[in-house]
């Protein structure tokens, strides 16, 4: 969808203009400095679940949004700004930023905040649901960092955004999702600083983990790939998260592994069935890899297990 003012008459510009970026985003109060200079241009590609604006002012452009805008239309998505021409000035959550090309910030529009976008400003949002920042981050947490794009992380994440813009006609919503999605990671692990999960939040993504695991052991397609997609955090995060614990996605497994098919040996019910059945029902994918395991974890192999 392109939005641009300079179509409309001159006296119509800047209220057509303050119509869209409200239906794009949210209700809020917005003064333009030079009101008679005024021309703004926008394109927003959306789905149900993200969305992506990118838009360029000619003059400087306050929007403020307050409490009231907030009680009477509440939005809890969050927002990446990213600065891309010219400055943008953002305070919210009690810090203010200033945004240069090549920055970025993540804030939520269910917070006061004032934004200021200076002359001849080009700017781009992404736009993604709370839970998928709130499962990542936790909640409320790293709120307006200012974020380097110009190395790194930043940069990946900056150019995956300048494709995303361009080949946005050529996706399906699906595509776009998927893309938005992996951004959503991308800016997450960048809050982070790359690995780091928040210690307050480290005991309670451990405790998922273990959970998760503890319920899928047997699935042998179970790893920290699987693990990763099924909880939405990253694959360096939970095995960040479990080695700060001293174990690993891989240990985890094979633990839980073994401790079914402990309970499976020891089940009188079970007497029929072989070593092998109980391996391949366990998890394992041969019969050889589970006695190994079996014998290092207990001091014993799974035969003498159940004949003791």
């Amino acid at each position: 969808m392109d939005t641009t003012s300079v179509d409309r008459p001159r006296a119509d510009q800047l209220e057509y203009w303050c119509e869209r970026i409200s239906s794009f985003h949210c209700t809020a109060n917005s003064r333009v400095l030079r009101p008679d200079d005024f021309q703004g241009r926008a394109t927003c590609q959306r789905t149900r679940s993200y969305q992506l604006v990118t838009w360029g002012v000619s003059t400087p452009q306050w929007v403020q949004r307050t409490k009231r805008h907030i009680h009477t239309g509440p939005d809890e998505r969050y927002r990446f700004v990213v600065t891309t021409r010219g400055t943008l000035a953002l305070r919210h959550a009690g810090n203010q930023r200033m945004l240069t090309v090549g920055t970025g910030a993540l804030f939520t529009t269910n917070t006061p905040f004032d934004l200021g976008v200076g002359s001849r400003h080009k700017g781009m949002i992404l736009t993604m649901p709370r839970r998928e920042i709130d499962h990542r981050l936790g909640r409320g947490a790293l709120l307006n960092t200012e974020m380097d794009l110009t190395r790194g992380l930043g940069r990946l994440i900056h150019t995956s955004l300048v494709t995303l813009k361009t080949e946005r006609h050529t996706l399906t919503a699906t595509q776009f999702d998927r893309a938005s999605q992996h951004l959503t990671d991308l800016v997450c692990l960048l809050a982070l600083g790359d690995t780091q999960p928040p210690t307050s939040h480290a005991r309670e993504i451990e405790i998922q983990i273990r959970q998760h695991i503890r319920g899928n052991a047997r699935d042998p397609r179970l790893n920290t790939e699987s693990i990763a997609q099924a909880l939405g955090w990253s694959q360096r995060q939970i095995q960040t998260v479990l080695r700060q614990a001293g174990t690993t996605p891989s240990e985890l497994i094979r633990q839980e592994r073994l401790h079914y098919a402990q309970q499976q040996l020891e089940n009188p019910a079970n007497v029929h069935k072989t070593i092998t059945q109980i391996a391949y029902e366990s998890g394992f994918n041969s019969a050889h890899t589970f006695t190994k395991a079996f014998r290092q974890h207990f001091g014993h192999t799974p035969k003498d297990h159940r004949d003791h």
